[in-house]
């Protein structure tokens, strides 16, 4: 007895100790720790890590507040030894108790741990997030945003308008969850309340929907919630139909692999559940094409495939961004092009479905600029007239997600306004 529970107590003194020599170790002494041991590793998931300064409340109003406590807790969990290794396991154990009950009921989707708004489709080996509910109210965002481009497109009828929509998992009828949920919003929602600005003849509408989880991971990320290379050449291709471009480059002649790279993108940080996922692209024919600014992207660089080896964390886990661009160096970028189908300027207002796609529309204007207005963090009083006067541009793309389509009103109440 007496053994047991001297184990028990010095068991128990680790792991209270455990974080305090770890963040002694990393603040004060500033020792170099393998990143699997310490937090470093656990930064990418979710719950891994968060910023916080432990003597910014240390004082009698911070711990009255309870504020100083609140920073103790994070530091404590921010500095637990193999903090994504126990993020990844404690999620896994549930995720078998998830999984063993599910073996009843036989659903083609359940959550990667309780809670969890990811789900895992083990048929596909994918991950996918929960449906997006709030149907009336996210119909009616968009009608709003249809209706207002509407009245600029009208405004401007020397101008080409587009609207391209990503089927993204949560509202994507591929995703096997959504035969779980009620009054879920969909893509094809989305889809019929945007053609209220084809009433403008100026104004163009793409969207491609899967219906079937094979598919759809054909065209999308296993781990993450955007398309691959592949999808945005599919969508590329409907793009230019409705454009009435007869576009002479090959853009899928040679497939690029990754054989180093094993992905997990956001929904597999978000879900705690590492896939794993093997990667290959497509070729982007990007001849004539140049991009300027602090920081190119590896697609249009001539060692590309190598600097992404080299960005090994954020290869493994922002693949998508790490290769085509994030969305913040995406709107950064000049990109223009010296072989283009026709000398225009175009504008594209994205969220990050845009980071791949804008290298294709890139291809047919002799210079392109983006703009963030579609993301989720992006609001402002900027007028959508105010960015085509400013980009001189001859066409407008819109390239996002049904929800963002959904929120610019509310994010940018001027944006349609013509005063």
């Amino acid at each position: 007895m007496k053994v047991r529970n001297a184990v028990l107590s010095a068991a128990f003194c680790l792991f209270l100790l455990g974080p305090m020599a770890l963040w002694i170790a990393q603040t004060h002494l500033k020792v170099e720790l393998p990143s699997d041991f310490t937090a470093e590793d656990a930064a990418y998931l979710s719950g891994g890590y968060e910023e916080v300064d432990l003597m910014e409340h240390f004082s009698l109003k911070g711990f009255s507040a309870e504020q100083f406590q609140d920073d103790l807790n994070t530091t404590v969990e921010n500095n637990i030894p193999y903090r994504a290794l126990v993020l990844l396991q404690n999620a896994a154990m549930q995720r078998s108790a998830i999984a063993a009950s599910n073996a009843l009921f036989r659903f083609e989707a359940y959550p990667t741990f309780f809670g969890s708004e990811q789900v895992y489709l083990p048929g596909n080996d994918a991950l996918a997030k929960m449906p997006e509910p709030a149907r009336e109210e996210k119909t009616a965002a968009t009608k709003n945003f249809a209706k207002g481009l509407a009245a600029v497109a009208q405004a401007n009828p020397n101008k080409r308008f587009f609207v391209v929509v990503a089927d993204q998992s949560d509202t994507s009828l591929a995703n096997p969850a959504s035969k779980l949920v009620s009054q879920r919003y969909t893509t094809l929602d989305s889809l019929a309340a945007l053609q209220l600005a084809e009433t403008a003849a100026n104004v163009h509408l793409v969207g491609i929907c899967y219906d079937q989880a094979d598919e759809y991971y054909r065209h999308f990320y296993r781990s993450d919630h955007h398309w691959n290379g592949y999808g945005t050449l599919e969508a590329y291709t409907a793009l230019l139909e409705k454009a009435g471009i007869d576009s002479k480059r090959n853009n899928d002649a040679d497939a690029i692999e990754f054989p180093g790279i094993r992905a997990n993108g956001s929904y597999a940080r978000k879900g705690l559940m590492l896939l794993n996922e093997t990667v290959c692209e497509p070729q982007f024919d990007l001849s004539g094409i140049e991009a300027t600014g602090k920081r190119i992207p590896p697609i249009i660089q001539p060692e590309g495939p190598a600097l992404v080896h080299d960005d090994a964390m954020g290869s493994v886990f922002d693949f998508y961004s790490s290769w085509y661009g994030s969305s913040a160096v995406t709107a950064a970028l000049t990109v223009t092009n010296n072989e283009p189908t026709e000398d225009t300027k175009a504008l594209i207002v994205m969220d990050s479905f845009n980071d791949s796609m804008h290298w294709l529309i890139s291809q047919n204007h002799s210079e392109a600029q983006c703009m963030l207005d579609l993301k989720n963090d992006s609001e402002g009083p900027e007028t959508l007239q105010q960015r085509i006067d400013a980009a001189e541009a001859d066409a407008i793309y819109f390239v996002g997600n049904p929800l963002a389509y959904a929120r610019v009103t509310s994010t940018h109440p001027q944006y349609f306004s013509l005063s």
